[in-house]
């Protein structure tokens, strides 16, 4: 695993937090197109130490909002969680690598909290279908032609959101989700040497819980002459 510490003063008192993963809808196979974008819901629905529904509360007590000062995306190619943290005492730095530790190796992904999260990712999905969506992914198809890329919109196809089981979300996280494919970064108004103890204290019983993977083929853009 990777980290990455900075001491900034500005603004006074307060840090950022940052988990990388090295892993977007480009490492989906093809019957888990979604699960990057559908694991990242799920990291906010049930881990070792925060049991469903009570991690926005947690960051409550910590003086944060769901949000605004803790959210999270998945993209192409990685999977993004953030964390705004209003102080800088080592009891909430320990909170927020607590968190950010479940995310890598705790959550639980339980069959029943699945099931409650996919009308929520199929609303995301129809409020994206806009003509400026319709655009895009039709100028993907254009451009990159044979490539992976616009096989693999991060938000994921109705098939796998509404169906998929448990084991095929477990199988991406397993995966991905791993040491060796995550960094940790925090900025901020921070003791440095403490930022270095909570994140040791927070990953290093962390292990691998697959084969390491290797890259999908990303396909090919096609070559022409003339215009197109």
């Amino acid at each position: 695993m990777h980290y990455y510490i900075q001491h900034n003063t500005k603004p006074e008192k307060r840090v950022e937090m940052r988990l990388a993963v090295n892993a977007g809808s480009m490492q989906e196979s093809d019957n888990q197109q979604g699960c990057a974008h559908f694991c990242e819901h799920m990291a906010f629905n049930g881990s070792k130490n925060y049991a469903p529904g009570t991690l926005v509360e947690v960051f409550q007590r910590l003086g944060m909002n769901f949000g605004g000062d803790t959210n999270a995306s998945t993209g192409f190619d990685r999977t993004l969680y953030l964390l705004e943290l209003p102080e800088t005492s080592e009891k909430v730095l320990t909170e927020g690598m607590k968190v950010f530790a479940d995310y890598a190796s705790g959550l639980l992904l339980s069959s029943e909290e699945i099931d409650k999260e996919r009308g929520v990712i199929l609303s995301e999905k129809r409020a994206r279908d806009s003509i400026g969506m319709r655009t895009m992914e039709a100028q993907f198809g254009f451009m990159l032609g044979d490539s992976l890329l616009p096989r693999r919109m991060p938000i994921g196809t109705v098939e796998v959101i509404q169906s998929a089981r448990r084991e095929r979300f477990v199988a991406f996280w397993d995966k991905w989700y791993r040491p060796d494919n995550i960094t940790a970064i925090i900025v901020g108004d921070v003791d440095v040497a403490l930022a270095e103890k909570t994140i040791a204290a927070a990953f290093s019983g962390m292990q691998s819980r697959a084969a390491a993977p290797s890259e999908p083929d990303r396909g090919r853009v096609a070559t022409f002459a003339g215009v197109r």
